[in-house]
């Protein structure tokens, strides 16, 4: 029998090493599947992760880190935890989108490693 939660964390492990290796390595071949998840502003980039903005790098490494956790054991929260810990990814890039300030790269790091172990601790999917 199929386990899902095992088979839904290795699909998230593989997508998530995907674009953690494309925003070090940033190969040419890779290059427009990221550009489908990121603006890619070299501004809002760190220097050593050049293939993604700080936010969405780290985004992925949240997921990344956290679906290989959910793949050997359950996450801890409940379906309200994950939307707390990406609400404020949701508050940083649309505060800055909408122009009410400049968010730092140090907060886009913050906020996007949040925001990616939220999406896994919301689809454990637990009330």
């Amino acid at each position: 029998m199929v386990n899902l939660r095992k088979a839904g964390s290795g699909l998230l492990i593989t997508i998530g090493a995907i674009f953690v290796f494309g925003a070090f390595v940033n190969p040419p071949f890779i290059r427009p599947l990221l550009s489908l998840t990121c603006h890619r502003l070299p501004s809002r980039s760190f220097e050593w992760a050049p293939g993604l903005c700080a936010r969405c790098t780290f985004f992925w490494i949240g997921i990344l880190l956290s679906s290989t956790l959910m793949f050997f054991r359950k996450l801890p929260g409940s379906v309200l935890t994950g939307l707390l810990l990406i609400l404020p990814m949701a508050l940083d890039g649309s505060l800055q989108f909408i122009g009410l300030y400049e968010s730092t790269n140090i907060m886009r790091l913050l906020t996007g490693f949040l925001g990616g172990a939220g999406l896994c601790v919301l689809l454990e999917g637990r009330s």
